[in-house]
């Protein structure tokens, strides 16, 4: 039995479930009802029985069973996310067993209505998929580019809405408001119905400090993503083509899986001077690209 089928016949079991459990909840008022009739003479009669389910506590059968649902419904989303981070794993270490390298080009802190059109001009002409980490103010404010990364196959990952460090790191809770905050984003953007998991800390989720940031974004159904590799366009202003391009180098050198860590933010005119030329390394070197998911 497929796990599709499995999970229908799940959810056949639930519904029949709530079934018995509304019959009974009905049955019970109507009960009551009649009780409440011979009993009491000063009760306030309702008017019929969908009355009488208005006037039931939020802990009635009724109400348990749509929780229990609910409950269900969410474990299940859970399990599967669990599963694709497994297979993708797997996959993952499929590559790595058969000797093919794979570069992930990733890009932070944008977009920008400069450096970003300029970065998807260049990923088109090398027929390049890359993953971009999306400040959610800014997406706001350039949605046109946000379209233009999603109709062409680039993947759009969540980098908090307002990448303040003070706030987002001040409390767990403030980090899964600012995602949910730049998931609204999206949505608004590309339709109710898009839906992105990849998420990358800024600054990184490396270090102790973050570690019960980096729980709560996986109990709340999250993947987050760091990188191995980069160009060292965040270490300083003004950083040189050959500089940034070298530093690449080093920092991929003998890896067969590359996460690469650039940005797409207005201030980076060098990332985008080098970018042509990473990517011919990566082609010569016999990299396929892909993006994260």
């Amino acid at each position: 039995m497929t796990g599709t089928q499995k999970n229908r016949k799940k959810r056949g079991r639930r519904k029949y479930v709530i079934a018995f459990i509304v019959i009974f909840s009905l049955f019970f008022v109507k009960t009551s009802y009649k009780y409440s009739q011979k009993n009491v003479s000063s009760v306030v009669e309702a008017g019929d029985v969908s009355e009488s389910i208005l006037l039931m506590s939020e802990k009635s059968a009724i109400n348990m069973a749509f929780e229990y649902e609910k409950s269900a419904i969410e474990a299940e989303k859970a399990k599967m996310a669990q599963e694709k981070m497994e297979k993708e794993a797997l996959e993952g270490e499929s590559r790595e067993k058969k000797g093919i390298k794979v570069a992930y080009l990733t890009f932070d802190d944008g977009p920008s209505n400069t450096i970003t059109p300029q970065i998807l001009d260049i990923l088109k002409e090398y027929d390049v998929k890359a993953t971009f980490f999306i400040i959610g103010n800014l997406a706001e404010k350039y949605p046109e580019l946000i379209r233009r990364m999603y109709d062409e196959g680039h993947a759009i990952g969540n980098h908090t809405y307002s990448h303040n460090y003070k706030y987002i790191y001040k409390n767990t809770a403030n980090f899964i408001e600012e995602l949910k905050a730049t998931e609204k984003v999206f949505k608004n953007i590309l339709g109710n119905e898009y839906e992105t998991k990849l998420v990358r800390f800024p600054g990184g989720s490396f270090g102790n400090k973050r570690a019960p940031f980096r729980k709560t974004v996986v109990d709340n159904g999250y993947i987050y993503y760091d990188w191995n590799s980069l160009n060292g366009d965040a270490e300083g202003k003004n950083i040189s083509k050959n500089r940034l391009i070298q530093r690449f180098k080093n920092t991929a050198n003998g890896k067969n899986t590359l996460l690469v860590l650039m940005h797409d933010m207005g201030a980076k005119k060098t990332t985008v001077e080098a970018l042509p030329e990473i990517i011919e390394y990566l082609q010569q070197n016999d990299y396929e690209f892909d993006i994260l998911k």
